[in-house]
């Protein structure tokens, strides 16, 4: 699989298969976010690999009531990211990184999601004490949750819905259209 039929057929997925996910898949895609991009160089993230069943349960009952609890109960593995917000990118790399796992976790066969836990004013409180569950330090920032696993039921979409390109590609300023070919922004797919 190129990267742009990872990209173009990625889907959240939130039923996996009771098999844990493969060590050398897991290297893998720990891998992937290692080596991604990083504003200038800092490399402001950490990963907190969660597959002990205890924990997992912990932080799905962290979120009580939200429909990521269910989600997180059925999980076998999880990845904490955790950025340092001594880098100005820190926010931005880790995403960058978090994207390079799931692209790289499609590609091996494993589906993922991102779990946030509950919807604000909730979700502060809840972020804190996931901090303090996976022992993540003060001065540091957990982004967010990521679950994976071997799909249930493999979904390939050749379509997604999204805003097509030329409602939001502009050239030189925002709000000045593009003199690229309408007819391939016309399209998310230039066909």
């Amino acid at each position: 699989m190129n990267v742009y039929d990872a990209v173009l057929t990625n889907i959240a997925v939130r039923e996996f298969t009771d098999e844990p996910l493969k060590n050398e898949h897991l290297i893998r895609v720990l891998d992937a976010a290692r080596l991604c991009q990083s504003g200038k160089n800092l490399q402001p993230w950490y990963f907190i690999v969660i597959r002990e069943r205890s924990t997992l349960d912990a932080l799905a009952e962290l979120m009580k009531g939200d429909v990521d609890e269910a989600i997180m109960k059925r999980s076998h593995t999880a990845i904490a990211i955790v950025s340092d917000p001594k880098s100005e990118f820190d926010v931005v790399d880790a995403g960058r990184a978090a994207q390079n796992m799931t692209l790289v976790a499609w590609e091996l066969g494993i589906g993922s999601v991102f779990i946030s836990g509950p919807e604000p004013p909730e979700r502060v409180p809840y972020r804190k004490r996931a901090k303090q569950l996976l022992g993540v330090p003060e001065h540091l920032n957990l982004v967010d949750l990521i679950v994976f696993g071997y799909p249930k039921r493999r979904r390939m979409v050749t379509r997604k819905r999204r805003k097509e390109l030329k409602d939001i590609v502009f050239e030189g300023r925002f709000g000045l259209l593009t003199t690229l070919n309408n007819k391939a922004l016309g399209s998310q797919f230039g066909d």
